[in-house]
């Protein structure tokens, strides 16, 4: 779990790239406002607050204890914890494509079980949306029946990634 420093440098990190990439398109097209919402903290600029509409978690490492932190960082912006207002109207996209897939298994739900039933809640709730790439799954012989029914198979996980950012997700 993220401790208060560790969020605080998180958000504090999300700002410096927030800035960094707001001033190169201010740079590159002048009197431009950005097309979609790029961090979970509100940022001030020009007197106009910009807030989160459309989130998605920015798996990397594909381990346990990174999707863990994902989802209670989820958690956390869907009550407001970091007071970013999140629309939770619009669900925060996980899209798994990696060998964290494996805890949703049923047969390693025993193991995962406070993982999974997070997971669950925060889908039910509205919170986040599980995706997993069909190809990986394929690839490593795991079927949609050995999922539990919250989690949306997609043919391609880092296609989804690039369709959500088109789409105007930002990663968190």
């Amino acid at each position: 779990m993220l401790g208060k420093k560790g969020f605080i440098s998180v958000c504090a990190l999300t700002l410096l790239l927030v800035n960094t990439v707001l001033a190169q398109d201010a740079a590159t097209k002048p009197n431009a406002q950005p097309e979609a919402p790029l961090a979970v903290t509100d940022v001030t600029l020009s007197k106009e607050v910009i807030k989160p509409s459309k989130l998605q978690a920015n798996i990397a490492l594909h381990t346990l204890e990174e999707l863990k932190q994902l989802l209670v960082q989820a958690e956390m912006i869907a009550n407001d914890e970091a007071g970013s207002e999140y629309d939770t109207d619009k669900p925060i996209s996980v899209v798994l494509h990696g060998e964290e897939i494996h805890a949703f298994v049923r047969s390693n739900y025993r193991n995962n079980k406070a993982l999974v039933d997070l997971a669950a809640r925060l889908d039910a709730f509205n919170v986040i949306e599980v995706k997993v790439c069909k190809r990986w799954m394929g690839a490593n012989g795991i079927m949609e029946s050995q999922l539990p029914p919250f989690i949306e198979p997609v043919p391609f996980g880092l296609g989804e990634r690039e369709r959500l950012q088109k789409a105007g997700y930002a990663y968190f």
